[in-house]
């Protein structure tokens, strides 16, 4: 659980420092990998996502997807009309693509759906 916890610090740091615009992120021994699909300018999409989406709910949705908790109304409309699914789907992407992490690719692409699946329903309770 530790381990769990400390992998979500560094994740939610992660994605600040992109939100911040840093190109290249650097916590601890984390780096980010090489740009996976140059020609589509994979991590400055990361960052115009992340734009859209407060840091606190940034946070419930990644500790909803890693920790299986629960996530707000709130957050889940942010998640599904601030985001997109696209955008959520490559920030996945993204933690999936840090070979230090320590995360499941399975458990966060299954755990990721779930959540989106979720917060559809949620949000469109909101409109």
């Amino acid at each position: 659980m530790a381990k769990l916890n400390n992998n979500l610090s560094i994740m939610v740091v992660l994605l600040s420092s992109m939100m911040a615009a840093s190109m290249v992120v650097a916590v601890s021994e984390f780096t980010t990998p090489p740009e996976p699909e140059p020609e589509l300018d994979f991590y400055k999409t990361i960052e115009e996502c992340s734009k859209n989406i407060s840091d606190q709910c940034g946070k419930i949705i990644v500790e909803a997807v890693l920790e299986d908790q629960d996530i707000s109304k709130q957050c889940c409309v942010e998640l599904v009309h601030g985001i997109g699914k696209l955008c959520h789907e490559n920030i996945l992407r993204f933690y999936v693509s840090l070979p230090d992490m320590g995360v499941s690719a399975t458990h966060v692409y299954t755990r990721g759906a779930q959540v989106w699946n979720t917060c559809a329903f949620k949000a469109a309770s909101k409109i």
